[in-house]
């Protein structure tokens, strides 16, 4: 059995609430060579997606961002920026343990950096990270990227007793406000920095938290999904859906089924940390599944005050939640992302 000993997030960057980035999107929508009854239609998705109170982190200076060595200079500082603030937080609860990293694993989608994450993270440790350790980057999974990473840590054979786990996002490396499409708009509106990490062992005494991870679910739905969620291309990546308007009916069908498959894992467990890839979806799943009447409200509460951060959401919400479950009690992860794919997991706190 695999637990996790602790979890350490970061926010990192600068904090923008929806009424002050309302503000910038609005005046680049009305510099779109656009007709007067397109830039309306834009103006007003826009305004909707950024309906409400909401703030997310950003990097630094994002509005300037404008081809591919910007954006790509602005993910690897912010990367190693991340990066330092976990080592901060990880380097002293490993050293009073007395443990050293079998493997670390790291994810990230938005962008892409060699040398990788994993050893940036192992620079930053030093010998907390041995010459012999595993190290292993997954690229290209989106918002299941930490469910998968969390999946690999928990199939690593007996030899790997500690294992570090990081997950990191910049998306707002991405954001391009000089197209016209909604769901490029859509990502603009959506995303949030952070990073977080997870140390694993094989140990149920060691570090503070002990959640015996009990079992993990996966479901692809490739021959269907595929084109759902993918990048599109200009200077650099950007967000593209196959289809706006259906994009979240599509998404509840996908997860809908892939959890019916699960439910008697999850069926009797009130507890939840769901990936938050917006409220609107949340509603419609636990509606569609009948999740107790609180489920959403962990991923509700972290969507307003981070957004979505990809891969990293559902890490800053299991610790949130880890913090107040009682001993006994189980929790349930849920991620969905490109592909299409659906993981399912469940965690439980052992003391």
């Amino acid at each position: 059995m695999r637990y996790i000993n602790e979890l350490f997030t970061a926010a990192v960057g600068e904090a923008w609430t929806n009424a002050r980035l309302l503000a910038v999107y609005e005046a680049a929508v009305e510099r779109l060579p656009l007709e007067e009854e397109a830039r309306t239609a834009l103006r007003d998705f826009v305004r909707f997606q950024l309906v409400g109170e909401r703030s997310r982190r950003t990097v630094a200076d994002w509005e300037q961002l404008s081809d591919f060595q910007s954006r790509a200079s602005a993910f690897e500082a912010g990367a190693d920026l991340a990066v330092s603030r976990l080592a901060e937080q990880i380097r002293p609860v490993a050293d009073a343990a007395g443990v050293t990293f079998d493997a670390v694993v790291t994810t990230t989608s938005t962008g892409n950096l060699m040398p990788g994450l994993s050893y940036r993270v192992a620079q930053r440790l030093g010998g907390l990270v041995r010459r012999d350790s595993l190290t292993i980057d997954l690229g290209n999974v989106g918002c299941t990227g930490s469910s998968k990473a969390l999946n690999i840590a928990r199939s690593l054979d007996a030899s790997y007793k500690n294992i570090l786990l990081v997950a990191l996002e910049l998306p707002t490396t991405l954001v391009d406000t000089r197209g016209t499409d909604f769901d490029l708009w859509q990502g603009n509106c959506t995303f949030g920095d952070g990073a977080a990490a997870l140390w694993i062992s094989d140990d149920v005494e060691q570090g503070s938290t002990a959640l015996a991870l009990e079992e993990m679910q996966y479901r692809q739905f490739s021959d269907t999904g595929l084109g759902l969620i993918r990048w599109k291309y200009r200077d650099y990546y950007s967000f593209e859906l196959k289809d706006h308007k259906t994009f979240e009916a599509d998404v509840k069908q996908f997860v809908a089924g892939a959890l019916r498959e699960a439910e008697g894992g999850w069926k009797e467990e009130p507890r939840w940390a769901i990936h938050p890839a917006g409220i609107a979806l949340l509603m419609r799943l636990s509606r569609e599944l009948k999740m107790p009447k609180d489920a959403i409200q962990p991923s509700v509460a972290h969507y307003r005050e981070h957004s979505n951060m990809s891969s990293v959401s559902v890490l800053f919400v299991l610790k949130e939640l880890a913090a107040g479950t009682p001993v006994g009690a189980a929790i349930n992860l849920l991620t969905m992302g490109a592909g299409f794919n659906v993981v399912y997991g469940r965690v439980r706190r052992m003391r």
